[in-house]
């Protein structure tokens, strides 16, 4: 949940999008606490839920920022298992492979699975700036329920973000972006807050939650049904419509276990509200309840390019 929009973080990312969700948290701006022996806590995996599935083949592009020159840069390397529904809705679980990556350029960028976000803007513990990031694709191969609805591509969006951290514990964040090439041309907004329950040099743990609402044009292209599709699937008509889609939020462990080695056990939950929940394509062959359960084992390095 790590190197994204606040500066600590993000969670899990179910289907390649976002979330926030990490043990360990990073204020925004300033320094970051310290370890014994002046080593610095790890940034934790981001676990984004949103999206339908898939991983996005830009997790660890950042060729755009390098115009940014840093002083000091933390990378976080990471891969693990994660078992999950095949798509967002589905009933059917099966275990993906999930690399990762998280990068924080100072207190400016901050870049993992659920995109790039670069604070322009800042004060007393508070960033705003604009947010980046591809989503992930649903394809009709994925699973037999979503045969003769078609393929809905990875997507380009763009918005904006703000973020605030209470007392280096708390982190609390929104963000709006809207689809501009790609797979849907909807409008998603997402909030989400992370408490960090226990901190240690050795192990911390925290607990998330989420919720997202998105518009008329993003319903359609996820949940709604339409003649062509209920003729080449054999589902009934159904017309989706802007509201809050789906609730939840997760847990986080991390774990040193060497010099700059972690591992990042986690559990996650969406309940899917009842305007997409009652889609056929949730309501006759998939579930309003969604899990996920994985671990990374994660990598951090570390590089400062002016003294």
């Amino acid at each position: 949940m790590a190197a994204s929009l606040a500066a600590f973080m993000v969670a899990p990312a179910a289907y390649a999008q976002q979330s926030a969700d990490e043990p360990f948290l990073d204020p925004i701006f300033g320094e970051r606490p310290k370890r014994s022996q002046d080593q610095e806590i790890r940034p934790m995996n981001d676990d984004e839920f949103d999206e339908p599935q898939g991983w996005s083949p830009f997790r660890g592009f950042v060729g755009l920022f390098t115009l940014l020159v840093p002083e000091s840069t933390n990378l976080s390397l990471g891969v693990g298992p994660a078992y999950r529904p095949d798509y967002f809705g589905s009933d059917d679980y099966e275990f993906r492979p999930d690399p990762q990556v998280f990068l924080k350029v100072k207190n400016f960028l901050f870049f993992d699975d659920d995109g790039a976000d670069l604070a322009l803007f800042g004060f007393s513990g508070v960033a705003i700036g604009p947010s980046v990031r591809v989503a992930g694709r649903r394809r009709e191969r994925d699973n037999p329920a979503l045969h003769g609805l078609g393929d809905i591509g990875y997507t380009f969006e763009a918005g904006g973000f703000v973020a605030a951290t209470i007392l280096n514990r708390v982190l609390v964040r929104g963000k709006i972006r809207k689809g501009l090439a790609g797979g849907h041309d909807g409008l998603i907004i997402d909030g989400a807050g992370t408490v960090m329950l226990y901190s240690s040099p050795r192990f911390s743990t925290s607990l998330s939650g989420h919720v997202a609402w998105v518009n008329g044009d993003y319903a359609d292209t996820f949940f709604t049904v339409n003649e062509d599709q209920a003729a080449a699937s054999g589902l009934p008509l159904y017309n989706a419509s802007a509201g809050f889609r789906d609730v939840g939020g997760s847990l986080n462990a991390y774990v040193n276990i060497g010099e700059r080695w972690s591992v990042n056990p986690y559990v996650s939950y969406r309940r899917i509200f009842d305007g997409f929940a009652e889609t056929p394509i949730i309501d006759q062959y998939g579930s309003r309840n969604q899990f996920i359960v994985g671990f990374h084992l994660m990598r951090e390095f570390s590089f400062s390019f002016i003294n």
